[in-house]
């Protein structure tokens, strides 16, 4: 027997290259593999039907871990209200004085700070009260006497403290979430109010938008937080849903004559006798055709790669013994020192590809070597050009300080000469020139931006005398909202130069700032010359031309500078009428909402 085997391989050693590599690989490598994956398909439905149970629980997991720290998180934030001096006051507090209620409600930020803090998770925040003294709002809700006797405040009552769970309306939104409801306390043990602290819904749905089964998550069994089922409704899955006391539940259940998987992760919800559960329904017959269709795909695959791997190791087999030949005698010519590649190989096997490589290798090296010089005159170009920014900076900072100083002497010169008319027009000079120059992009109050124009209004009449009247109106409660800079005075200057310089007699300038809905709109106004509608209709076109120049362009910069802050929904609005008047509104978003979601809102007072 030993020298039968001796045998053998006395005659593959003296085979030649490409028939030994063929018969090594046809015993060593084809037949395994065939005897191999034969056994392994024949056992792959079951391993590919665990494996996609085993992703249900693993994704509902995954799931089950952010609700938790949602929940946990909203937990947190209502025991940052228990004992709060200021908020025991507000809700004890018997007024007599509608501004009073107004005042302290503004006063009291915490409900607004803790949603901003907490803005991805927190939707609202509000409390109820028994205060009839107090003027509810969105977030202090007066509590009338049907609502005592609804079930959600009697059993926050029971709980005397502890946490209630349950889905409630978002005031003043028609969206319905999972709100924790906790009855606050004074260190007395008197009734405070319920805080309510209501979750964002689109998390949920966020969470399980991107699952192709049916997903429904429940609180306590029987109330839908979240349906995204396709054909089954969360009722039809109730009567099938484990107790609170399992927290993972994966069993096959029959719906509608049809057989599907269903896992189930329950959440206990803390501080509460509360539980969530997170339910998905997946078709067995789906998980079956995907088995099937994997199943024949891998045996497909499987066939075609045996037939493959035979037809290249022959063809390989009979062009390996060349091109081994040509590839060493390159390597010899590379040791001798000669770096001139000859033509490429043929085939795409590793030698072909070493031989590729040390082609690429000596490529790679020119091309760096370039690469380096580009950089170096890159980073030389950068140099020069960051020291003559540098000396442009320190030169335009001269000129406003020159600029300050000349106007202050000017200002003192005609104090001391008694010429308190040109003191108070250099005065307010100076100050719309700083203004002018320091503006950058950063906001500005209203109430900053209204002093410019009247600065710039008041030089005016100075020169125009009582050609030129005007008014300006801010909406009370909105001088502190903040607005970009320099937008309300080029559209003053374009009713003055274009509206009222050339009419006669008396003219006025209207400045109007409101609130609209959730909107700010500044609005200026001339009963100055107006223009024609042809002349409208182009103005109006030009509002969205960049580097347009002629006449209005500070209206067209207005209206850009505008809408690249805020958005396409924002921006200038025009009307005129030739011999009567021309009006401009400026609409810009509320402050509060450019900082976050619809339901980061400030203290109102509806």
């Amino acid at each position: 027997m030993p020298q039968r085997i001796k045998l053998l391989m006395n005659r593959i050693s003296g085979m030649k290259l490409r028939y030994r590599m063929l018969f090594i690989y046809i015993i060593g490598s084809a037949l395994p593999i065939i005897f191999i994956g034969l056994y392994l398909i024949h056992g792959m439905s079951g391993i590919l039907i665990e494996q996609a149970k085993d992703a249900e629980v693993v994704e509902l997991e995954m799931v089950k871990k952010q609700v938790e720290e949602m929940t946990g998180t909203v937990s947190t934030v209502t025991k940052y209200f228990y004992f709060d001096a200021r908020l025991e006051e507000i809700a004890a507090k018997q007024y007599k004085d509608y501004q009073e209620v107004v005042q302290d409600y503004k006063e009291f930020t915490s409900f607004l700070d803790y949603g901003r803090y907490y803005n991805n998770t927190l939707a609202w925040i509000n409390i109820y009260v028994k205060n009839e003294s107090i003027v509810g709002n969105s977030r202090f809700i007066k509590m009338a006497e049907e609502m005592e006797k609804e079930e959600w405040y009697q059993s926050a009552k029971e709980k005397n403290g502890g946490g209630l769970w349950r889905l409630r309306q978002i005031p003043s939104t028609d969206s319905m979430t999972l709100a924790l409801l906790r009855m606050l306390k004074t260190r007395k043990g008197e009734d405070v109010g319920v805080l309510a602290v209501y979750i964002r819904p689109e998390r949920f749905e966020a969470l399980l938008q991107n699952k192709d089964s049916e997903v429904f998550i429940l609180l306590n069994g029987e109330t839908v937080v979240t349906d995204l089922g396709k054909k089954i409704q969360a009722e039809q899955i109730m009567g099938f849903l484990p107790s609170a006391d399992n927290n993972e539940t994966q069993e096959n259940i029959l719906l509608e004559r049809q057989e599907y998987l269903m896992t189930c992760e329950t959440i206990p919800l803390v501080e509460s006798g509360d539980y969530l559960q997170i339910v998905s329904l997946k078709s067995y017959h789906n998980i079956l055709r995907d088995v099937n269709s994997r199943t024949m795909k891998s045996i497909l695959f499987f066939a075609l790669s045996v037939v493959l791997s035979v037809v290249i190791i022959m063809y390989f087999s009979h062009s390996f013994s060349n091109r081994v030949e040509r590839f060493l005698k390159q390597m010899q010519k590379a040791a001798g020192g000669s770096f001139e590649l000859e033509e490429k190989l043929e085939g795409n096997d590793e030698i072909s590809e070493l031989y590729d490589y040390l082609g690429t290798m000596i490529y790679q090296i020119q091309r760096l070597l370039a690469e380096v010089y580009r950089e170096k005159l890159h980073a030389e170009r950068l140099t020069i050009q960051q020291k003559d920014a540098e000396f442009k900076m320190l030169a335009s900072q001269i000129n406003p300080h020159f600029l300050y100083n000349t106007l202050e002497t000017i200002r003192m010169k005609a104090r001391r000469s008694k010429q308190y008319d040109i003191e108070e027009i250099v005065r307010m000079l100076a100050k719309i020139m700083r203004s002018t120059l320091q503006a950058g992009v950063s906001e500005v109050t209203v109430c900053k931006e209204t002093e410019l124009v009247e600065h710039y209004l008041k030089i005016q009449q100075y020169r125009f005398g009582e050609r030129i009247k005007y008014h300006i109106y801010v909406e009370e409660g909105i001088e502190q909202l903040y607005i970009l800079p320099l937008i309300i005075q080029p559209i003053v200057e374009n009713s003055i130069i274009h509206g009222l310089e050339t009419k006669e007699g008396t003219g006025t300038i209207e400045i109007n700032i409101c609130k609209r809905e959730e909107n700010v709109v500044i609005t200026i106004a001339d009963d100055g010359m107006g223009m024609s509608e042809e002349k409208l209709c182009e103005l109006k076109r030009k509002l969205d031309c960049y580097n347009e120049k002629g006449k209005h362009i500070g209206i067209s910069n207005v209206h850009q500078r505008v809408k690249l802050k805020y958005g396409d929904g924002y921006g200038v609005k025009i009307d005129s009428v030739e011999g009567k008047f021309t009006r401009i509104e400026i609409w810009l978003p509320e402050a509060e909402k450019l900082r976050g979601d619809v339901y980061v809102q400030g203290n109102d007072n509806r």
